[in-house]
């Protein structure tokens, strides 16, 4: 879409919003490449990033001198959340999910490798057992929300982000090596839904599946938590199953999804 150019238009404005909309489609670039690409001479384009750095708008990997958008950028996105979108479109079905499992729900996002909580519905019974919050942010590869949202990545970014990075062990069940993980993300994908069997909190389960947009790419999650001792064969329950597949499709055809 071109930008709609008229007399109110601040240049320095216009140049930061480009800037942005550069790097919003997730590739890090140096100054140098970011210049090149929308036609600004270095200098400005060093003071516009300057700027946005100092509001966390834009982050620096001092390793490889390439910028990418910052958090301050998430908090905006979820803001828009919080009025229109995918959280509205879950709430009335995340809700539903809870009232039939009496468990915890939660929404969440893939940011960087990452879960973010969108939304969480706190369970019915007296104990809950879950740290998590909305805003919060999770490992990807060792919780149900995580890895369903990951079986659905370019497998080789996947692969490759992990053997630079490693996974930090936080139980005895956590999933600490490259290609177990990939195996177990293809069993993901064949299945239809992703489970935590107490790899990231102990005693702690969850069943996960993913949320379709309009163009079929995978855009969110839903899952069902709980303490081990209420969901022991939480990836044997047909009726848990059912119920958490039948809402996440649900979403998904309100994202304006067709299967």
């Amino acid at each position: 879409m071109e930008n709609k150019i008229t007399r109110y238009n601040i240049r320095v404005i216009d140049r930061t919003i480009n800037v942005l909309k550069l790097l919003s489609d997730g590739i890090p670039r140096t100054l140098t490449a970011i210049s090149r690409e929308i036609s600004i001479s270095s200098s400005t384009v060093f003071r516009i990033l300057a700027t946005l750095s100092s509001y966390n708008f834009i982050q620096k990997d001092d390793n490889t001198d390439e910028y990418k958008l910052g958090l301050a950028c998430l908090e905006l996105a979820s803001t828009y959340l919080d009025s229109v979108d995918i959280r509205q479109q879950a709430r009335p079905e995340l809700k539903k999910l809870r009232d039939l499992t009496s468990e915890t729900v939660h929404l969440a996002i893939l940011d960087q490798m990452e879960v973010v909580y969108l939304d969480k519905f706190h369970t019915l019974h007296a104990i809950g057992m879950m740290s998590s919050h909305v805003g919060g942010r999770a490992p990807a590869y060792c919780t149900g929300l995580g890895k369903v949202m990951l079986a659905y990545q370019d497998q080789d970014i996947v692969r490759a982000y992990y053997q630079e990075n490693g996974m930090i062990e936080y139980t005895g069940k956590t999933i600490t090596d490259v290609e177990t993980l990939m195996k177990h993300l293809a069993q993901i994908r064949s299945q239809g839904f992703s489970k935590d069997d107490g790899e990231h909190e102990h005693d702690v389960r969850c069943l996960a599946v993913q949320i379709y947009d309009f163009s079929g790419s995978v855009v969110a999650a839903i899952s069902i938590s709980g303490p081990s001792e209420r969901l022991n064969s939480i990836d044997q329950d047909h009726k848990l199953i059912g119920w958490i597949q039948q809402a996440g499709m649900e979403i998904s055809k309100n994202m304006g999804y067709s299967p």
